[in-house]
């Protein structure tokens, strides 16, 4: 029993000097404030990036949900089960001034929201101009690459894909795009198609 205590006293205390708290929480002890030290400080890119990971369907619910906020940061993670226990991890903050200044509207647009605002107003357009008049039936896109940014410029785009039809490629499309951070509205369009 004693071996035991000393191994706990060992452990507890090499986490203190050594400062390794775990990079998780308990959602409830995030929601009411508690243990909030345990959250890695990052970047608003970092935050942005991970915010755009969330879909609007998955199998998995692998997306980034903001579990506090207080006057000086922002708390986030994905959320975990763990029998009857819901866990934050991996468990972050992020300064709010700086979010704020860079994504104000970072409470309500997700990566979902990005992607459906790319898609409806470029992506979408281009399909039924190109392609719903050759097949209807049996139109495939082929994306070769989808990049979102947070700059002090905005949400800056750049999606590229292949239209095809029956498996033949039709045509080539790049897209890039600046929206707006607090409403995704579109600030500058460019889209080139070959």
């Amino acid at each position: 029993m004693s071996h035991i205590i000393k191994t706990f006293a060992f452990f507890g205390l090499f986490f203190t000097l050594f400062n390794c708290t775990p990079n998780y929480i308990a959602l409830q002890d995030a929601e009411q404030g508690l243990f909030l030290e345990r959250s890695q400080k990052v970047s608003p890119q970092t935050f942005f990036n991970r915010r755009m990971e969330s879909e609007l369907k998955s199998r998995l619910d692998r997306n980034w949900y903001i579990v506090n906020e207080d006057m000086d940061n922002v708390y986030f993670g994905q959320l975990e089960k763990r029998n009857t226990i819901s866990f934050v991890n991996p468990f972050y903050r992020v300064n709010k001034a700086e979010l704020d200044s860079l994504f104000p509207a970072y409470r309500s647009i997700e990566g979902k929201h990005i992607k459906a605002k790319m898609f409806q107003s470029f992506v979408k357009p281009i399909l039924d101009e190109r392609l719903n008049s050759l097949c209807p039936q049996s139109q495939q896109i082929d994306y070769k690459k989808r990049d979102y940014k947070l700059t002090k410029n905005g949400i800056e785009s750049e999606v590229k894909f292949v239209g095809k039809c029956y498996e033949k490629r039709i045509f080539t499309a790049e897209i890039k795009a600046t929206l707006n951070p607090k409403n995704l509205e579109i600030i500058s369009e460019d889209i080139k198609i070959k």
